[in-house]
């Protein structure tokens, strides 16, 4: 049952996941919580494209409803999502079924709470395999024992019998990668996969979950609030906040130049490690908006120190390099500060100052 590695792709490849205007709310007793309000992204075999934002910008609910995953209360009010040509949306739930797990695969968060504590990590790693693959038992422990190898699971043989408890934290994230990973899915969603882990694992598992893609030649989609996993694993980057898109991306380009005022601000909360400069650490002031009663306009608005009265009034579009050729191609951004009649503001709508490598 092993799989050879893929053939490397050519630069432009065809949208294995294209999400289009995804609405996302959830009805509880204060009313509707508009968590996701208009997201949309592509992803290509191959590529890895980060998620980035606040807690509550809507990253994990847009990628929650990608899988059809979300809680008794949300419900997906509006848009597609494209797979493979199909809409995972018009989907029954049982052809869903069928796709989570072998087509699309998840690592969440939080391995203790996702592992069944009651059965070996060996058995949870089978039962997906037996699920979604007509083969026999002795298939799918070979295949279990091939995984275990693959995530770097010392003496995996003999550990197919061990429990969840009987593994430390890094151990059991690669357990929960082996799971995403028993179908060979095309595409993986890996929702902050190493919040819980010290940094020296978090580089283990990342670096893993990098040199897994290409050798596969999976589609990722990582989600996270750090923005130093952003710019180690990550092609491309949405940054998020209020439910929406607020900037779009290569990840180099938007490292180099970001041009949302938001994603300047995660950039000057990053501390600096180089030694080269002394100067504190500049927080965001105030705070989320509630998606309850999300603002009328720019939902950064309120914490931004370019504000106009516009962006109070109206949300901005996205703007790309058709409407300031400033940007570069493939970025866009939603502030009114790159509509062409926008007051000129330094290192926002201001030509590039850093030449990025092409």
């Amino acid at each position: 049952m092993s799989k050879q590695a893929k053939t490397k792709s050519p630069q432009h490849r065809v949208p294995l996941l294209e999400l289009e205007g995804l609405a996302t709310s959830f009805f509880t007793q204060r009313g509707e919580v508009q968590a996701v309000r208009g997201v949309s992204l592509q992803i290509s075999p191959g590529k890895i494209l980060g998620i980035v934002g606040e807690s509550g910008s809507g990253k994990s609910i847009t990628c929650m409803s990608i899988l059809r995953l979300l809680k008794s209360s949300g419900k997906i009010i509006g848009g597609k999502a494209m797979f493979e040509g199909t809409d995972l949306f018009t989907l029954k739930e049982e052809e869903m079924r069928q796709l989570r797990g072998n087509d699309i695969a998840v690592i969440f968060q939080d391995p203790m709470t996702s592992l069944n504590p009651t059965m070996s990590v060996g058995d949870q790693v089978m039962e997906t395999i037996l699920r979604h693959k007509n083969v026999s038992k002795a298939e799918a422990r070979a295949r279990t024992i091939e995984l275990f190898e693959l995530v770097r699971i010392p003496s995996p043989e003999s550990r197919l019998n061990s429990y969840p408890h009987e593994f430390s934290g890094g151990m059991r994230q690669r357990v929960m990668i082996a799971i995403a990973l028993s179908c060979d899915p095309k595409l993986l969603i890996a929702d902050e996969p190493t919040t819980a882990l010290d940094v020296t694992i978090q580089r283990q598992i990342l670096t893993l979950i990098k040199d897994i893609q290409a050798r596969m030649d999976m589609a990722v989609i990582l989600i996270t609030h750090d923005l130093g996993v952003i710019a180690e694993v990550t092609d491309r980057v949405l940054v998020m906040y209020g439910g929406l898109v607020m900037e779009e991306g290569r990840v180099n380009d938007i490292f180099a130049n970001p041009r949302h005022p938001y994603t300047q601000g995660l950039m000057a909360s990053i501390p600096d490690m180089s030694g080269k400069r002394q100067a504190r650490l500049q927080p965001i002031p105030g705070s989320p908006p509630d998606m309850n009663a999300p603002p009328t306009g720019c939902p950064f608005s309120p914490r931004c120190e370019h504000v106009r009265v516009q962006c109070s009034q109206e949300l901005p579009p996205l703007y790309g390099r058709e409407d300031a050729n400033y940007l570069v191609e493939g970025q866009s951004v939603r502030c009114w500060l790159h509509h062409s009649d926008a007051p000129f503001v330094e290192g926002v709508n201001s030509p590039d100052l850093v030449q990025v490598e092409r």
